[in-house]
């Protein structure tokens, strides 16, 4: 399979992330980069909040319900058109044809750019991502489509009624199922082809709206963002790999997007393109996407607002003051104070939180001073320094002084940094009161750097460009950043092509040895599934690879991923299972799930002795199970104790 043959499929990828939209933001008043940049949000948010509300009311998901969804959410914004018609709550305000199609130009070697790194790293679109929790993810999907429930309110039971069902933001598994749905294109297809579009197009867009409001209608801001903002490795390129987390890569590439509109309701724009009573609307959706895609997102979001909403609250103090109204304006920075302490203490001690905020699983790998060198270089866990885009963030953030909007990216660009040095060097039971809302891990910390880097790239390229254009007058200053920004393309390969790359490729291992399932036993996992009747269930160590099956083939395991809670039965049903034929417990349990055939699917002495999969591992050796197939090490057994 080549990526050629999957170019309709990432087309249906950009029609549901910017179709549900682009009406409600063109009715909302919203043109050129405002609209493009923000119609994801609304299509994440819509295609979410519809998952739910299915759920609810008893409608099984599928592409008429999200279509229906998208009909009502621009019926709602029509409404809310015609609502605010007679002010400016909702005024077009539109930029000028050439400043868009300057944005268009330079995001162009961008895309180009991102799009060959995603090839050479993915590999084949069809490769499957073998990394801990990639089961998860992959199977989330195969019981949306067997079940149509995509809630995001009941997926984290992967169709398990004995698992309790909690909050698990569903937005990306709600997308990527419509794109299978829509295309009948594979799982691992759907789910490379999505990522790489969250990738290649997604987060520059919010990264070009971010600059627009900063920088306003700069051409040569514009014209270099887009290429700008694939250079930073730790994001969007290790969440790609890392984990993998997905959902974390859709929430955080709308994050630009979102702190665009922080910083417009705040009034730190240069030039305003969406208005700062419509920015409050939108707002309130880009924090709801937020939410369905990554709850954590949120939380970064607040980390970056604290001081430019904290700075608001205090120019407006001194304004009152100034009218006679001290008292007013102690009383709004006394209760900005309350709220951000009232909700930090909340989020420290609520037991909503407690699962995420005592995650274990990280420790620190290195000092703080290594730490900090990591945050200023764009080396974070343990990566290559990146010299030259590096000396761009600080030249930016040096002449922040100049704009006073910048001043606060430059605040959220240290707050980021403190909350990565904290997970990646101390990761105590105090730090993890800052930094458990992201789990205490590095890597989700240290992609909230980009967000701020790249702003504080543009604004280095505009002030070195400054210095340099009077002494190159023929080329002026357009010409210069252009340049500049160029011979950064140039002298890193191509904005340090093996670093991005390799942390995508983690995920994606090319040489068979290193593969959870090998391509021999992905052609085997296709005969399992003729055995196999579609309502028959299959057992299986999911660490061994079996736990793949049912994403590949529609063939439902038992054990559905590495980190499934077992009920008592569940886990006495994987100790005794070699038992079946003396064992009636074990054949109650057989008949209460439906499962009638058992794959094994390698013999490695470290997965065979993973608890508490002690009975599949010994099934060869017992009565009661029949060999239907195998291929190497992979076997297939038919369940025939309990007949």
């Amino acid at each position: 399979m080549s990526w050629f043959g999957v170019v309709p499929v990432a087309l249906v990828v950009v029609g549901w992330l910017w179709g549900p939209g682009l009406p409600v933001g063109l009715l909302l008043g919203l043109r050129g980069i405002a609209l493009f940049a923000l119609a994801p949000v609304f299509g994440v948010a819509v295609v979410a909040s519809a998952a739910v509300v299915a759920r609810l009311v008893g409608v099984a998901w599928s592409v008429p319900v999200a279509l229906v969804a998208s009909a009502v959410a621009a019926g709602l914004a029509g409404v809310v058109a015609v609502l605010a018609r007679r002010g400016d709550f909702l005024a077009v305000r539109a930029d000028p044809r050439r400043v868009w199609l300057v944005a268009a130009a330079g995001l162009s070697p961008a895309v180009a750019l991102a799009a060959v790194a995603v090839v050479r790293a993915v590999g084949a679109p069809d490769a499957i991502s073998q990394v801990f929790d990639t089961p998860f993810h992959y199977n989330a999907l195969a019981h949306v489509l067997d079940s149509g429930d995509a809630s995001s309110l009941t997926v984290n039971a992967v169709g398990d009624p004995e698992t309790p069902t909690a909050f698990y933001p569903a937005a990306w598994h709600d997308l990527t199922s419509l794109v299978v749905m829509s295309t009948g294109a594979s799982i691992p297809v759907a789910a490379n082809v999505v990522c790489a579009v969250v990738v290649v197009l997604v987060w520059p867009v919010g990264c070009l709206l971010l600059v627009r409001q900063l920088f306003g209608r700069d051409p040569v801001a514009l014209a270099v963002a887009g290429v700008l903002s694939i250079a930073f490795p730790a994001f969007p390129w290790d969440l790609f790999g890392w984990g993998v987390l997905w959902p974390n890569l859709l929430g955080l590439a709308l994050a630009p997007a979102g702190f665009a509109l922080v910083l417009t309701v705040t009034g730190w724009v240069a030039d305003d393109c969406l208005g700062r009573g419509r920015a409050w609307l939108l707002l309130a959706v880009a924090v709801g996407a937020a939410g369905f895609a990554h709850p954590n997102v949120v939380f970064s979001l607040i980390a970056l607002s604290v001081f430019p909403a904290g700075a608001a609250v205090y120019v407006r103090a001194r304004g009152l003051r100034a009218g006679g109204r001290a008292r007013r304006g102690l009383v709004e920075c006394a209760v900005f104070v309350g709220v951000v302490f009232g909700g930090w203490l909340w989020a420290a001690t609520t037991p909503a939180l407690a699962e995420v905020r005592n995650w274990n699983a990280w420790k620190s790998f290195e000092t703080p001073a290594a730490a900090v060198g990591e945050v200023a270089l764009n080396a974070t866990n343990q990566r290559d320094a990146l010299w030259l885009l590096s000396a761009l963030v600080v030249v930016g953030a040096v002449t922040a002084r100049r704009r006073p909007a910048i001043r606060w990216v430059v605040a959220g660009h240290l707050v980021s940094g403190v909350l990565y040095v904290l997970a990646a060097a101390l990761n105590r039971p105090d730090t993890d009161l800052l930094t458990g809302y992201w789990y205490s891990d590095s890597h989700r910390l240290a992609a909230m750097l980009p967000i701020t880097g790249v702003p504080l790239a543009v604004a280095g390229v505009l002030a070195l460009s400054a210095r340099v254009a009077p002494r190159v007058r023929r080329l002026g200053v357009a010409g210069v950043a252009v340049g500049l920004t160029a011979a950064l393309v140039v002298l890193t390969g191509g904005l340090y092509p093996g670093d991005r790359e390799a942390r995508v490729a983690v995920t994606y291992p090319k040489a068979e040895r290193d593969k959870l399932v090998p391509d021999r036993t992905r052609e085997f996992y296709a005969r399992v599934a003729r055995h196999v009747p579609e309502d028959s269930v299959v057992l299986g160590n999911p660490f061994d690879g079996s736990v793949y099956l049912w994403a590949l083939t529609g063939r439902e395991v038992l054990y559905s991923h590495l980190l499934k809670p077992l009920s008592a039965e569940q886990e006495y049903l994987a100790r005794n299972l070699h038992r079946a034929a003396g064992d009636p417990r074990v054949c109650a349990a057989l008949a209460r799930y439906r499962a009638g055939y058992v794959l094994i699917a390698r013999d490695d002495p470290a997965i065979v002795g993973v608890e508490p999969y002690g009975g599949v591992a010994g099934v060869p050796r017992a009565a009661g199970f029949e060999l239907v197939d195998r291929e190497g090490p992979a076997r297939l057994y038919r369940i025939t104790a309990c007949r």
